[in-house]
């Protein structure tokens, strides 16, 4: 299996790339070097065609504790035309309980079926 890691910042793509790791976290520079070493790894500035999607981006919050939400939508809007029936996308950020259930899933759900309506019913 082959996983690709999409960032907006082309200096964490490169330094993916080349193996290594742009953040602090313990032992995870060997597995990511391992990884790309053997091209199980990869990054890149824009996604692609994949099985599985997995969003995590920042989710900081607005007054009131309402989540900001245009991080999340951005990156669904650039995943939408990689979109296949029984594809998988996770939304993955730090919210509020409730966030899923009352901006998630209603407003993408809309954004993706207006975008591709071609994949209404299929998520």
């Amino acid at each position: 299996m082959h996983v690709t890691g999409v960032d907006v910042n082309k200096q964490v793509v490169d330094i993916i790339n080349k193996g290594s790791i742009h953040l602090i976290e313990p032992d995870l520079k060997g597995l990511v070097y391992s990884l790309a070493k053997n091209e199980f790894l990869g990054a890149s500035s824009k996604p692609s065609d994949a099985d599985v999607f997995l969003v995590a981006v920042p989710t900081p919050f607005e007054d009131g504790h309402i989540p900001e939400l245009a991080y999340v939508e951005a990156t669904i809007k650039m995943v939408i035309p990689h979109l296949k029936k029984g594809n998988l996308m996770i939304i993955e950020s730090t919210s509020p309980v409730g966030t899923t259930g009352k901006f998630y899933y209603i407003k993408f759900y809309y954004i993706i079926k207006k975008s591709r309506p071609d994949l209404a019913g299929n998520f």
